[in-house]
């Protein structure tokens, strides 16, 4: 089950920038493209009249024509033209939905219209290319957007699946202080190890010591995404309050289901470190995708085991902290949507 008032990244910017862009959000069928009068359009991909991908037509000026009879929608998803025919029905219509261009992205409302406000959306890593170069990557997983963000929930896992690429020593994670707190809009999570081996090609990219304080402060924002400052300074500096001295890093981490069992993973990340590189280095997600590519792999072996698997027969262990505090915001907001819903609809 899926909240559905809510905003997801239905695509980045580039994506849409000169095409017609089919997906599935939420179980549903969506064609997103620019019309002719230069604004972003995201309609039902299914023609009212057959059933045909509207994503196989034309862009107009002011919306799509249909490929396979010519029927024409414009942007609210009215049917404007049905050629043989002067008299159009009021049926004569696909969904459309609220988008939302911010930051990378174009984001989408799958819920109700009327809740749809634009002050949701999250603005999120800082837009400073001098500073805070930014670079993003999207990954297409055939694993539930919830496992996704378990994953990020529970960081011991670096140490083993990562433990080649930036995974941290089993002895500093196991040693990692973990707090974990609720907000308003999800709940928060700060891991810091303290006194930890620098990672390798920190030695080799920031003036930084051997022995390093790492954090790592996630911001759940429920349903489907999480903010992430994550760094390291030298072995002391943390508890002294030193935050800017090697490694700095903003992410976005965005998730938008698909079906139940696939997703979305578009990740946004700003380098704060680019300090101590050259001024104009271009920005890529290159290696970061690969490392999240072995998440991929891993949680894409897990939804195959977990599918027709009753969960309940699963255990939690002490990491699971964070995990476990996010899936019950989760399960809250469903919950809470489902209310609303119910209470919406017997009063009409």
């Amino acid at each position: 089950m899926f909240v559905r008032n809510a905003w997801y990244v239905a695509a980045t910017k580039n994506e849409i920038a000169d095409q017609m862009l089919a997906r599935t959000i939420l179980n549903e069928p969506i064609v997103l493209f620019v019309n002719g009068n230069q604004e972003i359009c995201a309609l039902e991909d299914r023609c009212c009249h057959r059933g045909a991908p509207l994503s196989l037509g034309n862009i107009t000026e002011t919306g799509v024509r249909c490929g396979y009879h010519g029927m024409a929608f414009d942007r609210s998803g009215k049917c404007v033209e049905i050629p043989g025919q002067t008299t159009i029905p009021a049926r004569a219509k696909v969904k459309s939905y609220p988008l939302v261009v911010k930051g990378d992205y174009v984001w989408i409302w799958m819920g109700d219209p009327e809740k749809a406000d634009p002050a949701d959306v999250i603005d999120y890593p800082p837009d400073d290319q001098v500073n805070w170069p930014r670079a993003n990557d999207m990954l297409h997983l055939k694993a539930s957007y919830v496992m996704v963000l378990e994953n990020l929930m529970d960081l011991s896992h670096l140490s083993y699946l990562h433990r080649t690429s930036i995974g941290s020593s089993e002895t500093d994670s196991a040693n990692a202080s973990m707090d974990v707190k609720r907000t308003p809009t999800g709940m928060k999570f700060l891991r810091v190890m303290r006194n930890a081996d620098a990672p390798k090609n920190w030695l080799k990219r920031y003036p930084t010591g051997n022995k390093v304080d790492r954090w790592s402060d996630f911001d759940y924002i429920a349903p489907n995404s999480i903010k992430q400052f994550s760094g390291g300074v030298n072995a002391g500096d943390y508890d002294a309050g030193v935050r800017d001295g090697s490694h700095l890093v903003r992410t976005l981490h965005t998730v938008t289901p698909e079906t139940e069992k696939t997703c979305f993973y578009f990740f946004n990340k700003a380098d704060g470190y680019a300090k101590f590189e050259a001024p104009g280095k271009p920005r890529t997600w290159a290696s970061t995708s690969d490392v999240f590519k072995e998440d991929q792999h891993m949680l894409e072996q897990q939804q195959l085991r977990l599918n027709n698997f009753d969960v309940k027969n699963l255990m939690d262990i002490n990491t699971d902290v964070a995990r476990v505090q996010m899936i019950r915001v989760l399960k809250e907001r469903l919950q809470l949507e489902q209310e609303t819903t119910g209470q919406a609809s017997q009063k009409t």
